[in-house]
């Protein structure tokens, strides 16, 4: 398995997609090659005699021009591990690619980038990366999918201007222009490290809508050192005149130190969002990070961005704008005729220009996308295309504007093969019997784009299929463009064959008067009938029949055949269903029930025999029966036999039932009792032992309570109950917890109830009940608390939750001190007996004490936080506000002639100072004649003694230059003239 960090693909096939390719880079480090085999793909740059164990990516151009880049072991960056990478980019389809773009790392560097373009927008682009000599590790890949603007100039009257914050890639800058010194007075260059232009590229804009602006800049080169300058142009877009800086960056190399000391101010550089300096000057001092704030830009105000190489590689970078600010630009639109996202591939469709520009448009450059006639345009149109394949359609309208102004807008429409390019003619035949698989269907199909492929949804791939049941066919049919229509066949079936036999049964004892009468429907009539192995006639009837099984084929007027076997049987007696005879018994148990039996059909007189002991007898009917199950036979006057199984059946057993609501809380008479009967014959009359009638009685309290019930055949039942009250419900109070801190809410009450009727309910407001026994999170107060039981009972109780006196805490008042002196900061608490914090403890005397000192440098708010032995806080703030005096004497004259008064120059300074970093003395000359660093102040034998080279200096006016650091870390120069007597 390949030791991949991140998924990447091992050919063209299994290619890893790139979704997002505006100026995206992945982590260093994030893919590998190793584990991965040599796919054998080789192109033009790439030694052909080594392996190239190598992995591949793809994406979908967004844009018109790409720059990619591999970052392996290049000794400065994360890059990765992956020695002499080469790489290449790809157009066309697996298997028939086609390079434009190829880098091939010759000389060890352990990176490399490449430019390919112009690019077709929505189309797939594929990346391999690899390695010379077989190298393998890990790597980092970079993707910049952009539009192109002007190259770079390195002037800012003919800088680059910008029309919105689209990113971009530079691919290199040459030279500092026709006027080198442009950036020379700038916040960011120092007397000791002047800022000069060396590989610059200027670039201008002017705001449309206020807002913020940050931006970073990414070198291509990941050892490459840029600065950069962001000036405003108070005279417009395109005069430089007047120019000053708003942000300044110069932070890189520290020469002479290890890269790990100067390593936060390489690779990207710009504005961010959370820093706070303006400005950074050359070298990496402590805080610095290669990033400066962002700006806030006005409307209507022009701005300029010098981007300087300060490495002198030649090497370009990556531009990537965000905030919420926006550049005046024109607005690239276009719609189509007629107005649609989706356009049938056999038509046309006219791309209209709607761009607008308050300054005018000065050109428009049109690419329509794949297989479009014609596949680009310039002029403003409007413009009439065509497509010969389907598919999505990127389209591309850049304008530009006489500035130099390059703004791009990018649209897709949808070209599908539309049903109608298709003329098909069908045959279809039909099954001629039902169930069979005779069915056939046969298209013949043009469209002027042949060969056409067949799928049809049983599985065939032909033009015509046969041998088909009744059913539905979906056929698929695609062309030689994939254009494809679906179209549904149906294969019908003539409806079944239904028979109804009409059987005329013969007399008993060998009776031929028999007869069958056929009823047909379905199939295709006219229908024939063969009886009895006879030729086909028209005749549906056979009669004179006797007992017996009698054949017929049925053939329709498709010839579908249908062979039968009809049973003819002696006629049996049957019970008339009009006039049922049965009575069932009145109630459960009873013996009143009777039968009597109504012959519907054969020859009277007829005979019965009720399986009594009686035999057969003349009368039909007989009485006093229970609940149960009789068989009677009966006979006619041919002998003709009849047997009938009856059943009678009891009436549902009459039950009185009870439904009772016993009394709700104690003391109370509101029980209810209702009466439920069932079983029965319904009907039901109710008599209560209270005398009422009705079904419910009410209001009742304890005793026991009876009722009969009597149904419509008179049958009766009863039921009684006993009502008792519940017991008396109470609440109690187990427990309170009061309040720990002064207004919290950290009360509990425990509760409980007894009595009543579990389960019970709790409130604290009787408004609210809850399950739990439990109050937490309660305030301080008086409460009366409730418990109610599953009848709704209520009972109550009084409780109270007490809390402590309020923490108090006082900071005190805020105080002033001048920079380097202290202040003493006077606090106040409630309660003694607490624990003290202060924040932060940066510069002062104690953090856990009530009155610090305190001596910051800067202005600062103090909060102080108490504890006391319960946890309670209490919290309060004072601000010490720094005066930043900066007093500051240096006399100006000495006399060194050791006489122990004035006999050494110095600078003296108050408590503020935090030392001398730099003292210069020179002569008339300019000559240095003393030099002194990082010593403190107001110590004269520190400075300077008079002497130079070990020989009293002369008498005369010398000129000195001090350097003093402030304890906040300001650092101020002063310049002046020391006389020296003697």
């Amino acid at each position: 398995m390949p030791l991949a960090l991140l998924a990447q693909g091992e050919d063209c096939n299994t290619a890893t997609n790139l979704p997002n390719v505006s100026s995206w880079c992945s982590e260093g480090g994030a893919y590998t090659n190793v584990g991965f085999e040599d796919s054998g793909f080789t192109t033009g740059c790439f030694p052909n005699n080594q392996d190239n164990f190598d992995v591949w990516f793809s994406f979908v151009a967004e844009a018109t021009t790409v720059n990619v880049s591999v970052a392996g072991a290049t000794g400065q960056s994360n890059g990765g591990t992956l020695q002499n990478p080469q790489f290449a980019v790809y157009s066309g389809e697996c298997g028939m690619l086609t390079e434009i773009g190829c880098f091939s790392d010759a000389i060890g560097v352990g990176s490399g980038q490449l430019f390919a373009g112009p690019l077709e927008i929505g189309q797939t682009y594929y990346i391999q990366v690899g390695a010379r000599a077989g190298n393998q590790g890990t790597f980092q890949l970079c993707v910049n999918n952009y539009n192109d603007i002007p190259d770079p100039s390195s002037d800012c009257n003919t800088g680059v201007i910008l029309c919105d914050k689209s990113p971009f890639t530079v691919e290199q800058v040459t030279g500092v222009g026709s006027n080198p010194n442009e950036i020379g007075d700038v916040a960011c260059s120092t007397f000791s490290c002047p800022l000069s232009e060396s590989g610059s590229a200027w670039y201008k804009w002017t705001c449309d809508e206020a807002g913020s602006l940050t931006f970073s800049l990414t070198p291509l080169n990941p050892a490459d050192d840029l600065d950069f300058i962001l000036y405003q142009l108070p005279n417009g877009v395109n005069d430089c005149d007047d120019k000053f800086d708003l942000r300044c960056m110069a932070s890189g190399e520290v020469v002479g130190a290890t890269f790990d000391i100067w390593e936060p101010c390489t690779g990207a550089t710009g504005l961010a969002d959370g820093e706070e300096d303006t400005s950074e000057n050359c070298g990496c001092d402590p805080g610095d990070d290669n990033f400066v704030a962002p700006i806030e830009m006005e409307a209507g105000v022009s701005y300029a961005l010098v981007v300087n190489n300060f490495s002198q590689s030649g090497n370009g970078f990556t531009v990537e704008f965000g905030g919420t600010g926006t550049f005046l630009g024109p607005e690239a639109e276009f719609r189509t005729e007629p107005e649609l996202d989706t356009l049938c591939l056999e038509n046309s469709i006219t791309f209209v220009d709607e761009s607008s520009f308050i300054g005018g448009l000065s050109g428009w450059e049109w690419t329509f996308g794949e297989d479009a006639s014609p596949a680009t345009a310039t002029g403003q149109g409007p413009h009439e295309v065509t497509y010969s394949s389907p598919g999505l359609k990127s389209v591309l309208l850049r304008v530009l504007t006489s500035d130099g102004c390059i703004v791009s807008h990018v649209e897709t429409i949808y070209v599908k093969c539309c049903e109608s390019s298709f003329t098909i003619d069908d045959t279809i035949s039909d099954v001629l019997c039902p169930d069979d698989s005779t069915g056939v269907i046969f298209l013949t199909v043009a469209n002027g784009n042949p060969p056409y492929v067949f799928n049809w949804s049983n599985g065939e791939n032909t033009p015509g299929i046969s041998n088909l049941p009744p059913g539905n066919y979906t056929v698929t049919i695609t062309d030689d463009f994939t254009c494809d229509s679906v179209l549904t066949y149906t294969v019908n079936s003539p409806p079944p064959l239904d028979v109804d036999t009409l059987i005329t049964m013969p007399t008993c004892n060998g009776g031929t008067d028999g007869g069958i009468e056929l009823q047909l429907t379905g199939g295709t009539p006219p229908y024939e009938y063969s009886w009895e192995g006879q030729p086909f006639g028209n005749d549906n009837t056979l009669t004179d029949l006797p007992v017996g099984d009698y054949e017929v084929v049925i053939r329709d007027a498709n010839g579908c055949i249908t062979e039968l076997t009809i049973p003819v049987r002696e006629l049996e007696l049957m019970l008339d269903p009009a006039q049922p005879g049965i009575v069932n018994p009145s109630c459960t148990g009873f013996s009143d029930g009777a039968i009597t039996i109504n012959i519907a059909n054969g020859q009277p007189p007829y005979q019965y025999n009720f399986n009594d002991g009686n035999g057969f007898v003349t009368t039909n009917s007989v009485s006093g029966l229970s609940a149960g199950a009789y068989t009677v036979n009966a006979l006619d006057a041919n002998l003709c036999e009849g047997t009938f199984n009856i059943v009678l059946e009891d009436p549902p057993l009459l039950v009185a039932g009870l439904d009772v609501q016993g009394i709700s809380c104690f003391g109370e008479a509101d029980a209810l009792i209702t009466a439920t009967p069932e079983g029965g014959t319904g009907g039901y009359s109710i008599q209560w032992s209270t005398g009422s009638a009705e079904a419910t009685i009410r209001g009742l309290g304890e005793g026991t309570y009876s009722y009969t019930v009597t149904d419509a055949n008179g049958c009766v039942a009863s039921a009684d109950t006993t009502i008792t009250q519940p017991p008396l419900l109470e609440l109690s109070i187990l427990d309170i917890q009061d309040v720990l801190c002064f207004g919290d809410t950290t009360g509990i009450v425990v509760l409980e109830g007894t009595g009543g009727v579990p389960p019970y309910e709790f409130s604290s407001d009787g408004q609210v009940f809850q399950v739990a026994p439990a109050f937490d999170s309660l305030a301080a107060g008086n409460y009366t608390f409730a418990v109610m039981d599953a009848n709704g009972c209520l009972a109550s109780i009084q409780g109270s939750v007490s809390q402590p006196p309020e923490l108090i805490v006082d900071a005190g008042e805020d105080i002033r001190i001048e920079l380097g002196y202290s202040g003493q900061i006077d606090a106040s608490v409630s309660n003694p007996d607490v624990a003290y914090s202060w924040m932060p403890p940066d510069s002062l005397s104690c953090i856990d004490c009530e009155d610090p000192g305190a001596n910051p440098v800067n202005t600062t708010l103090y909060t102080l936080t108490v504890t006391d032995e319960n946890g309670c806080l209490a919290v309060d703030s004072v601000t010490v506000r720094v005066i930043k005096n900066r007093p500051v004497f240096i006399p100006n004259a000495f006399s060194p002639n050791a006489d122990g008064r004035n006999d050494a120059f110095t600078v003296y300074a108050g408590p503020g100072a935090r030392r001398v970093q730099e003292l210069k003395i020179f002569n008339r000359w300019g000559g240095m004649v003393y030099e002194g660093q990082n010593y403190p102040p107001n110590a004269p034998e520190f400075g300077w003694d008079g002497t130079f080279r070990g020989e009293p200096a002369q008498i005369g006016v010398y000129a000195y230059y001090a350097k003093v650091e402030f304890i906040d870390g300001i650092v101020v120069l002063f310049e002046g003239d020391i006389q020296v007597v003697r």
